[in-house]
């Protein structure tokens, strides 16, 4: 989608954060991915363009506005995404801004929390650190082991924390 294509927010009905008022939508519900620096995809929620920056949004529906470490790796790896295809995906190159922002739906109302992105240093990291995991390279060594999350890891036999 072109920016000419892009729709205004001047109908917006729930409450936007400044930085997004003015802005419009380019990309919506759309798959993003990249090859460099590391194998990254995604499918973003929207993708905002207010002129300086693009600003990546990501919604979920929970019971309260809470923003967790998985929401911020999620909206980090579509910056790195966005960093290196948005020429591809939107047909111009412009920076990604440093803060994204988890939509949050289903408690009544509709909030916009604003999350500091990692960095492409720090995606690159925790890939590296999830294939490490994976092919068993490295062995898992959480500082706290909560019985919901280490069930399902296949590192669970030879974690040190874990208790079956």
């Amino acid at each position: 989608m072109r920016k000419e294509n892009s729709s205004r927010l001047t109908n917006w009905r729930e409450p936007l954060p400044a930085e997004l008022r003015s802005a419009s939508v380019v990309l919506s519900e759309r798959d993003l991915s990249t090859t460099m620096p590391v194998p990254l995809h995604g499918r973003c929620d929207q993708v905002f363009d207010n002129g300086r920056f693009l600003y990546v949004v990501d919604t979920k529906r929970r019971k309260k506005p809470a923003v967790y470490l998985r929401d911020v790796i999620q909206l980090s790896v579509y910056r790195v995404i966005l960093e290196r295809e948005s020429q591809r995906l939107i047909g111009y190159h412009r920076s990604v801004s440093p803060t994204g922002y988890v939509r949050v739906t289903g408690y009544g109302t509709t909030s916009y929390l604003q999350v500091k992105l990692l960095t492409t240093t720090q995606v690159v990291a925790l890939w590296n650190r999830y294939w490490e995991l994976k092919t068993r390279k490295a062995a898992a060594n959480p500082r706290v082991a909560v019985v919901q999350v280490c069930s399902a890891c296949d590192q669970a036999p030879r974690c040190p924390r874990y208790q079956y």
